[in-house]
Formats: C-alpha cells, sequence, structure tokens
C-alpha cells in the first residue's frame, strides 16, 4: 500500500511539475521583460530552467521521491528564486505523508528559513506568505484541496500585481516602481498551475 501511495503521489508531482513547467514557459518572455526593469532581465528564463530539471528529476525519481527529487534539482539551478522553491519543496516532501496542509505549513517555515526577505520587501515572499497562509486557513476549515489552492492561486495574483506599488528593498532609486516584482509574479504562474491541476484531480 505504500508504493501504491507513493506511486500515486509522484504522479501528481509530476503532474503539477508539468503543468508549471508549461505555464513558466508561456510566462517566459513576461518575466524576463519585468525583470529587465531593475534587473539582469532573466527571471522567467531561470524560473523555467528551475522547474524543467525539477521535472527532469521528478520523473526519474524511485517510488515515492519524486517531490523530494524535484525540490533538489530545482534549487540546484540558478537564481534565488530557483533556491527557494527548493527549499520550500523540501519541506514539503517531508511532510507528505502527514497530508496537505502539514505540506503547506512545512514550504511556509522551509521559505521563512531559506530567505531574510520579509512582507512589504518587494519579492516572492510578498506572494508566497499571504497565498500559503490562506491555503493553511481553507485547509484547517475542512475545505477540500482544490477549493484551498484556488483560493491561494486568486490571492497570489492580487499580492503579486500589488507590489507594483513597492520600492526594491535594496534599492530605493530602483526603476520598478510601478511594475510587479517578478519573483513575486512568477510564483503567482506557479501557483496558479497547481491549483489547475488539483482541481482536475479531485
Amino acid at each position: 500500500m505504500q508504493t501504491n501511495d507513493g506511486q500515486l503521489r509522484d504522479a501528481i508531482v509530476r503532474t503539477a511539475l508539468e503543468r508549471i513547467v508549461a505555464a513558466l514557459d508561456e510566462a517566459r518572455e513576461e518575466l524576463d521583460e519585468l525583470d529587465a526593469v531593475g534587473d539582469d532581465g532573466n527571471h522567467g528564463t531561470h524560473m523555467l530552467a528551475g522547474a524543467t530539471a525539477a521535472l527532469a528529476a521528478a520523473e526519474a525519481a524511485s517510488d515515492g521521491g519524486a517531490l523530494a527529487a524535484a525540490s533538489d534539482a530545482w534549487a540546484g539551478e540558478v537564481g534565488n528564486a530557483n533556491t527557494l522553491w527548493g527549499a520550500m519543496g523540501r519541506a514539503a516532501a517531508a511532510a507528505i505523508v502527514d497530508g496537505p496542509t502539514a505540506m503547506v505549513d512545512a514550504a511556509l517555515r522551509g521559505l521563512e528559513a531559506a530567505t531574510d526577505a520579509h512582507l512589504g520587501q518587494k519579492s516572492l515572499v510578498d506572494t508566497l506568505l499571504p497565498a500559503l497562509g490562506d491555503a493553511h486557513v481553507h485547509l484547517q476549515r475542512g475545505e477540500s484541496g482544490a477549493d484551498a489552492a484556488a483560493h491561494a492561486a486568486g490571492v497570489a495574483e492580487e499580492a503579486a500585481m500589488q507590489t507594483a506599488a513597492i520600492e526594491d528593498r535594496f534599492d530605493a532609486s530602483s526603476p520598478d516602481l510601478g511594475y510587479p516584482d517578478p519573483g513575486a509574479a512568477s510564483s503567482a504562474v506557479v501557483l496558479a498551475a497547481v491549483a489547475d491541476v488539483i482541481a482536475e484531480l479531485e
């Protein structure tokens, strides 16, 4: 039974990563352009590389190990956002047998441990903290994973847009005021893809 459970979880992880890769591929150019406003202009390219590496690792993983293997591969790609997604994935993988709420809570702890960024400092934290916190609330109420994920994706999209009004925490003179943070925007893309997969599976 454990093997079957592990195989089912692996299949979900692989399906989610396939959808994430497709979504990031579609959004790559826009994310790169957004990143170019105040930085190197490669955030979308780096995120796509991270998710692609994660998918390849998940496909090659042994039973029950897809999320952990994917997270290690994701963290190994260039870019701070990839490092943080890998950290969240590793934390969630360690809690995977305990269910969705435990995974969400673990991902939050993993994020907080891996970055010194806080809310209001124009980073992916501004998307992920409220979105994952919202998912926790809905799951604690006993709502389905699909409903929790859909709500979280909505929160993420709105929060990402709101980062346009935040000054860059490293450089207040950066020209990116008025533009959403690329890490916040890509996080919303990822969470929307995950929500679509969960909705289809439930």
